[in-house]
Order: C-alpha cells, then structure tokens, then sequence
C-alpha cells in the first residue's frame, strides 16, 4: 500500500496536464468503464463541490447507489472517491493505483497526472461497485479536463469567475469556453452563470442543439432566512426546504442541484420524490465551506480562494452574524488574486492574521502582509498554523474565520484530528 501511495505522490499533486489523450487512452485499455455509467457532470470557478455532494446526497436518499468524484482532498486523498458516501477503502484504491500503473506502463509513452489517474480509478471503482449514476466534479476548466471523457444525461456550469487564468485565460469569456467545454449534443447544461460567461455557454449549447437552463430564468430560490428557502423550477415547487451546509451561497448551490435533478427526472425516468429531497438536503456533507469549529464565538473554516468566492463568503458571514466583524486568518497559492481577495474580506475584518504553510505553492506570508496592510491596519504575520489555531481555540473572545486556501482548510483539520 505503501508503495502504491509513494507511486501516485510522485506523479505530482499540483502538477497539471491538460488534455484527454491520456486519459481516454487508459479506458480504454480497460473497456472505457465510464460509457457504462450514468454521469452528471459538474464544471464551475465556485460552488462545484458543494452542488456535487447535494445531487449526490439527495439521489442517495431516493434510494439509488451513487458515486461522487470530487477534488481536491482535504486530509486523504480517498476523499475524493466515494460510494453512498463511504471513502474508496485504501486496499481498493492502492490495487487500483497498482493496476493502472502496470497497464499505463504498457499502453501509454508518458506517465499519467495525479488527477489523470485518480480520475480513472473512480470510472474503474464506480464500474466494479455497480453504481447507479456517477456524479463528477470537473478538476479545472472544462474543456480539457480528464474527467470531459464522459457522456452525461445532464451538465452542470455553476458560475463563471476569473480563477486559474495561466491555465484557462485572462478573459471572462476565454474562461466560460474553457467551461463550456463540458456541453455535449443533446445534452442540456444547467447553469448559474451571468453577463458575458452564460452568452458564451448559451452560444456553444446551441451549437450542440441543447438548451441552456439558466438560474434567475428558467428556475430560481427566494430566501428572506438564513435558515430556509423555496425552490421555483419548471416544474418543481417546494417550500420551506432546509440544508445541513451553511453559507448563504449554498442556496444558491442547493437550487442549481435540485434543478439538475428535476431535469433529469423530466427527461430520464430517474423517480425522485419530494421527501427525498428534503431529506437529501439536510443530509448533504461537504467539509470546509461555512464549517464551524466552535459556535460561540465563532470559529469557521471556508475554502473560498478567489475573489469571488470571498463575496459569497462575507455575505454569508454578515447575514448570520449581522454587526460582527471577525479576525480573519489566511493562507494562499501564489498563483491567486491575492490583492482582490483581501479587500474584499477586510470589509469585515477586525484584524488580518497571515500564516505559511509548507509549501513552495504558498505565497510568503510578508508578501501577502504587504498587501493586507493596504486595508487593514491590525495585520500580523503567525508563522506557525499549530500555534495560532490553538491560541484561538483556547481563547473564547474572537470570532474567527480561516480562510484563502482549501489546503489552508486541509491544514487546520489536521491539527484538529
């Protein structure tokens, strides 16, 4: 087992290979496994991993088996592969590892990525446990992204942000191609995209002669509550529908996923009843997005990384502690708007604290200090996570938010577990 995990480490975990000639390569090798799922696939800049695990948990709820492929891992890398919510056991994914690598070691001239090959030891896991549907959390863009070898019943565009642009583009527009890139023929996208990135998604569905069903348009949630919300679709109406995830981003995240699944009980005969959905809601698990540590004050970890994510964040954070202003701790990639992100968060904050974490994809927390010291006057530099975590925790005067990087988030849980 040892070695299996060594082997996929050493492919890389931040290393990146787009394209699909690897990946579609090694399937079939071993007879495409993923042409005999059913698949919903979910591509997006935020939000894509919340509305996964919701479609994932509701459908578990009505009854089905269900594989859910999400990334990246907060503290195991069997995170990502699940069935009706168990982790891939560690004996399975290291036969796995194995076995791809003896059959990529005769059938391909290079080596596989990190996420090439987890990608395709789920399609191999989720063929070999029988699920019913598999639903999958695109790693990065869209269009060249190894999870695109799969022929969805339905897709799934959550929004369109500027993130990643090395890989996928300065431009809004460029992005919403790389996304868009999902779509297939007769294949309907569900999307909560807005402005220039739904023009492109509409034009591109309809150059696949599918229907774009955009949120606000064709289906939408009123809320006046942090604690409910009702769900307005083509045909669905619900009322007073309650989530386990917190955040009030994630209504807009819980809406998009009932509407992908009205669509698909619409057009593919997949039986989902109400009940189901409430129950599936109130079930859905997703670590690190609005997670409280401690209620009171609060304590609350949230993966958001780009500036986007970070105004769905600080309005979640104002309307369930309307008045409270937080310390924020942070950590980022290098390759982030770090300038946008921390301006949007100082609307809130009492104090910036900024920590390193082990890691040469981590911006130095003096240079990310410089640019908190533009918005905030309390900036201080913590270099020791384990440190500052447990000064908090011990201390019940501050209400806390950590926040800037998902592997900040990873961190932080490991120093809990």
């Amino acid at each position: 087992m040892q070695n299996a995990i060594s082997y996929l480490n050493s492919l890389g975990l931040y290393k990146v290979k787009p394209g699909l000639g690897r990946i579609l390569k090694i399937l079939e090798a071993f007879e495409n496994p993923h042409d005999k799922l059913n698949n919903i696939i979910i591509a997006g800049t935020n939000g894509k991993g919340s509305v996964a695990a919701t479609i994932a948990s509701i459908l578990q709820s009505e009854g089905y088996k269900i594989g859910l492929y999400t990334s990246p891992h907060l503290l195991r890398v069997s995170e990502r592969i699940r069935v009706n919510g168990k982790e891939i056991p560690l004996s399975d994914l290291c036969r796995w590892i194995d076995e791809i690598k003896r059959v990529s070691s005769n059938c391909l001239p290079e080596e596989l990525s990190y996420f090439e090959l987890l990608t395709a030891l789920a399609f191999l896991y989720f063929s070999e446990e029988k699920v019913d549907c598999s639903v999958v959390e695109v790693g990065m863009g869209g269009r060249l992204d190894a999870t695109n070898i799969v022929n969805p019943v339905v897709s799934v565009i959550t929004n369109v942000f500027k993130d990643h642009t090395q890989f996928l583009g300065k431009g809004i527009s460029k992005i919403a191609y790389e996304k868009a890139g999902i779509i297939k023929n007769d294949v309907p996208v569900i999307t909560g995209a807005k402005g220039v990135a739904l023009n492109v998604i509409s034009s591109i569905a309809k150059e696949n002669s599918t229907d774009a069903i955009v949120l606000g348009q064709d289906f939408r949630f009123e809320s006046e509550t942090v604690h409910s919300f009702n769900y307005r679709g083509e045909i669905w109406n619900f009322d007073d529908l309650t989530l386990n995830l917190k955040g009030y981003y994630q209504f807009t995240n819980a809406t998009l996923a009932i509407a992908t699944l009205e669509n698909v009980s619409r057009y593919h005969g997949i039986d989902i009843n109400e009940s189901s959905i409430r129950t599936g809601l109130i079930a859905t698990k997703w670590e690190g997005r609005m997670e409280y540590i401690r209620l009171e004050p609060p304590m609350i970890l949230d993966g958001a990384h780009n500036p986007s994510a970070a105004f769905s964040l600080t309005k979640s954070l104002k309307f369930a502690h309307p008045g409270i202003r937080f310390v924020f701790l942070i950590g980022m990639l290098t390759n982030k708007d770090h300038e946008n992100f921390i301006e949007e968060v100082s609307k809130l904050a009492e104090k910036i604290m900024i920590t390193d974490l082990k890691s040469e994809r981590f911006i130095p927390s003096e240079n990310l200090a410089l640019i908190a010291k533009k918005f905030v006057r309390d900036v201080e530099i913590i270099k020791d996570l384990e440190i500052v975590f447990k000064k908090f925790h011990k201390t019940n005067t501050k209400p806390l938010c950590i926040t800037g990087s998902l592997y900040l988030v990873g961190a932080i849980k490991n120093i809990i577990s």
